[in-house]
C-alpha cells in the first residue's frame, strides 16, 4: 500500500487503501499541531494532479509515497510572498516584450503577449489576495495593494481600448509610460513586504 509520511515522518494513514486523497488530507488535518497548516502535499515527489485527489490511495499503488509537509501559516505566507516581486517582475517583462512587439509593428505576437501578460497578472493578484487572508488581520493593511490594482486595472483598461481600436502606436506608449511604472512600483512595494510577515 501506498505510504504516507507527514513531515518526513511514516504515518498510520496510508494503511486504508480505500480512503480517497481529499479524504485522507481531512484526516491529516485532525491530527497535525492545531496551530499549523498543510503547505505542501507530493505524490512521488511530484505535485498532485487533479485527478489524484478523487482517486483512492490502492490507485497509486504500493510503491507511492505521499508527502505532506505542515507549518505555521505565518512561515508559509513568508515563503510564498517572497516570490511575489520576482512574479511582478516576470509579469513586467512580458508586457515590457508585448510592448516592444507593438512598437515593431508585430501585432500578432504583441496580442498573444499582452495576453498572457494579462492573464498572469490577474493571476498573481487572486493569489497574492488569498495569501494575505492568512495574514493576520491587525497586520493586513501592511500588504495591502489595491491602490495600486485598481491604477494598473485602469492603465490596463485603457491599454485594452488602445488595443479594440487597433491603436498599435497608443497602445505601446501606454503600456510604456504608464503601465511599466506601476508594475515596477509593485514589484518595489513586494520586495519590502517580506519584511512584514
Amino acid at each position: 500500500m501506498a505510504q504516507v509520511r507527514i513531515n518526513g515522518e511514516e504515518s498510520r494513514f496510508g494503511e486504508n487503501h480505500s480512503v480517497k486523497v481529499v479524504d485522507l488530507v481531512e484526516l491529516i488535518k485532525t491530527q497535525i499541531d492545531p496551530d499549523h497548516m498543510i503547505t505542501d502535499i507530493s505524490l512521488n515527489g511530484q505535485e498532485l494532479k487533479e485527478a489524484d485527489w478523487t482517486s483512492t490511495m490502492q490507485h497509486f499503488g504500493h510503491t507511492a509515497i505521499i508527502e505532506v509537509s505542515t507549518g505555521s501559516p505565518q512561515a508559509y505566507v513568508a515563503e510564498r510572498l517572497s516570490k511575489a516581486a520576482d512574479i511582478v517582475r516576470a509579469c513586467y517583462i512580458d508586457f515590457r516584450d508585448a510592448r516592444k512587439f507593438f512598437q515593431a509593428g508585430d501585432f500578432t505576437n504583441g496580442n498573444k503577449k499582452i495576453g498572457v501578460a494579462a492573464h498572469t497578472l490577474k493571476a498573481f493578484f487572486e493569489w497574492y489576495q488569498t495569501m494575505v487572508e492568512l495574514v493576520p488581520e491587525v497586520r493586513r493593511d501592511k500588504f495591502n495593494i489595491m491602490d495600486q490594482v485598481k491604477e494598473i486595472a485602469e492603465c490596463f483598461k485603457k491599454a485594452c481600448q488602445h488595443q479594440l481600436y487597433q491603436s498599435w502606436w497608443a497602445l505601446g506608449e501606454t503600456i510604456q509610460q504608464e503601465l511599466e511604472p506601476k508594475l515596477d512600483k509593485l514589484e518595489d512595494f513586494c520586495r519590502g513586504i517580506t519584511n512584514h510577515v
